[in-house]
């Protein structure tokens, strides 16, 4: 089995790149795909299950405590029952990849006895912000990387190209390198010839350097789901305007929207925002909204303005609950979407694909 997993901060196009690859793939391949969310509601998994029959996604508000060890958890699980060609993994933006390498040591799991690289998406757009930023958190992602995607490069001039890509490659000279836009990779891209080992003393002291709180950029999660029509209009002015308003300081949002024209994705940065059209099966309305300051309420508040028509009982609240998720007496999988696996996550509800009816115990 292939073990790819997928990192890159926030907003930087790894689902792009992972929908890319899958339907790159397909139907050589049978490809399962697990996801982790910073958050109780996930958006990445419904988009994903469009085009990979198989996708786990797990949501927690604390990424530092449990995700990575119920991701790593779900490794030898999803080998064991879906048997996949390649296994890929998408790992949140905000949380350094070290907590899943070292949770998969602890349990265990030898990676290396799977072809397994780790593949990291880098945003032209904002990379140098994010390094001047969190330059360790930065550094730590690279350097760990076996495969570097310089992703949006369509975005930025080809001077600015030719810098980042020279100074990427100062950071990890082992790694391949990819620069290309919308995620556009090929699998031939993604070939590791290397898998261990360091190539430079930087290498060798940032990957070894113990993880330490101040290199993560700390972040907090809002996500809610929602019945009726929501404006696509309303929506695109809300977005539009969130970095100037008073709901705090959002790095990220993005969600899955019924509006009168059909379902829009929505995908904000502080950069720009988008709607775009949005095609496959869903159910309900939901966002998750990432950043160091968030008011919640009048973030709900904001959002239910942007009703068109507000069905009774219209919104869920489901940012700040936790619940325990039982383990199921057998494994409950349907081909399409997805299935649900077993599990016992503390305050880190399991979904999967793009009906992700959570479990109770």
């Amino acid at each position: 089995m292939i073990v790819n997993i997928v990192t890159g901060y926030l907003g930087s196009g790894k689902t792009t790149l992972i929908q890319y690859l899958v339907r790159k793939l397909a139907p050589g391949e049978r490809v399962a795909v697990l996801v982790g969310e910073f958050g109780e509601i996930g958006i990445d998994g419904a988009l994903l299950a469009q085009d990979a029959p198989d996708v786990l996604e797990l949501g927690c508000e604390c990424i530092y405590c449990t995700l990575s060890a119920d991701l790593a958890r779900q490794i030898p699980h999803v080998a064991g029952s879906l048997s996949p060609d390649r296994l890929i993994i998408e790992y949140p933006g905000v949380a350094a990849v070290q907590g899943l390498l070292a949770a998969a040591k602890v349990m265990g799991l030898h990676l290396m006895d799977h072809r397994f690289s780790i593949i990291h998406v880098i945003d032209a757009c904002s990379f140098d912000e994010l390094y001047t930023r969190s330059p360790l958190f930065a550094e730590s992602q690279i350097c760990r990387a076996n495969v570097l995607v310089l992703n949006k490069c369509d975005l930025v001039p080809e001077k600015k190209v030719q810098s980042l890509t020279k100074k990427i490659k100062e950071l990890n000279p082992r790694a391949r390198f990819v620069s290309t836009h919308h995620g556009q990779v090929s699998p031939a891209d993604l070939q590791v010839t290397s898998q261990t080992g360091f190539s430079s003393p930087r290498e060798r002291k940032v990957c070894r350097r113990p993880q330490s709180a101040v290199d993560i950029p700390s972040y907090y999660s809002f996500s809610r789901k929602f019945q009726g029509t929501f404006s696509r209009a309303q929506l695109a002015r809300l977005f539009e305007n969130l970095s100037g308003s008073s709901i705090g300081e959002v790095v990220r949002a993005k969600g899955i929207f019924c509006c009168e024209e059909g379902w829009v994705r929505l995908d904000f940065l502080p950069s720009g925002v988008s709607l775009e059209p949005v095609t496959g099966r869903f159910h309900e309305s939901k966002v998750l909204v990432i950043g160091s300051t968030l008011a919640a309420g009048k973030l709900t508040a904001s959002l239910l303005d942007c009703l068109h028509k507000k069905p009774q009982g219209f919104y869920e609240d489901c940012g700040d609950r936790r619940r325990r998720v039982s383990r199921p007496a057998g494994l409950n999988r349907q081909r399409s979407p997805a299935y649900t696996a077993p599990g016992d996550y503390a305050g880190s509800p399991f979904r999967s694909g793009h009906d992700k009816k959570e479990l109770s115990s």
